[in-house]
């Protein structure tokens, strides 16, 4: 009889083991999938201020002598700068490609001063990895709504 009842509760303990596992399971997943969420989230953010750092450092190139009018020497540091960017964020997926080409390069003049801008708009909505949507605590990760780097330089 003895023996029949440790059986029964050896037993009776693996259904147990097996819901402990699934919800603590889920929760390190959860942690898990944050973790890399957030970390591709701010290697991207590293990106764009590492593009924006070095598309600034190329405005140095152009030469203000070669052209003879402020209009020309700007849309030549322009031209500079936005290639430079590009070459820069090469290594991106296509979809973010995309995303931070064209007029999300944005670049300002404030007399001698030149502000590069690189940003991707809509990050939150259109995320590289999707959103987990867990019940109790919400979206992992919480994203913000732009991703974007700056630089400044004084030529």
């Amino acid at each position: 009889m003895r023996r029949q009842l440790n059986y029964k509760l050896k037993y009776q303990q693996t259904g147990a083991a097996a819901i402990e596992f699934a919800l603590l399971f889920t929760l390190f997943f959860a942690i898990f999938y944050a973790l890399v969420s957030y970390a591709i989230t701010m290697m991207l953010q590293q990106s764009f201020i590492h593009a924006a750092a070095e598309g600034a450092r190329a405005a140095i190139a152009v030469d203000p002598l070669v052209y003879a009018d402020t209009p020309s020497f700007n849309t030549a540091v322009e031209t500079r700068v936005r290639a430079t960017i590009s070459d820069a964020l090469a290594w991106l997926p296509q979809k973010a490609k995309t995303k931070v080409s064209g007029s999300n390069i944005g670049i300002n003049w404030v007399g001698t001063t030149m502000t590069v801008r690189v940003i991707y708009s809509g990050y939150a909505a259109d995320p590289m990895m999707p959103a987990l949507s867990l019940p109790g605590i919400g979206n992992v990760p919480k994203l913000p709504t732009d991703l974007a780097g700056s630089a400044s330089i004084t030529l």
